[in-house]
Order: structure tokens, then sequence, then C-alpha cells
């Protein structure tokens, strides 16, 4: 039997993560999701639909880790290192 795949709007994409719809609509059309997006529109009113692996390869490739696991600082994303890295320094 063949997995389903979900596929969601532009506006769910941009509440899953937290992101405007416009900048969605500008990673769609720089293909930063890394799949094919479906358009279910027309070419004057376009209604994209993204795949979850989609989503879930750009959420991967956003992933910040350390080089080392006892130097460096394991983080999630650019924000989250930067708020790390800063605390670390303050003390």
């Amino acid at each position: 039997m063949r997995a389903v795949e979900k596929f969601y709007s532009v506006a769910e994409t941009a509440l899953l993560l937290s992101l405007c719809t416009k900048t969605v609509i500008e990673k769609l059309k720089a293909r930063s999701f890394g799949v094919e997006v479906v358009n279910l529109g027309s070419e004057a009113r376009p209604d994209y639909r993204i795949p979850a692996s989609g989503i879930n390869a750009w959420l991967e490739s956003r992933r910040v880790f350390s080089f080392s696991q006892d130097a460096g600082i394991a983080a999630r994303s650019t924000g989250e290192l930067r708020r790390k890295a800063a605390a670390v320094a303050s003390v």
C-alpha cells in the first residue's frame, strides 16, 4: 500500500512555520522547500499546496548543530544559538 502525503495551503504553511504568507510564497518561488509544489489554481490566481515532506526538509535545513559534542553550543535555530551564546558570554 502506498503512503498518502499530506499537503498544506500557503496559509496553513505560514501558521506552521510562524511566517507571513508573502514570505512562504517567496520561498515557493525560490524553491526553498526542495520538492515539487502543486498549483491547483491558474497562472493568474495560483493556489499552491506544499507537501509535508517539503516543509520537513526546509525545517531540517534550518537546524544549527554544534561541531563537537563537548565544545560548542547546540541549538535548533540561529536565534536560539545567539541567545545561548550571549548568555554564555555574559557569565
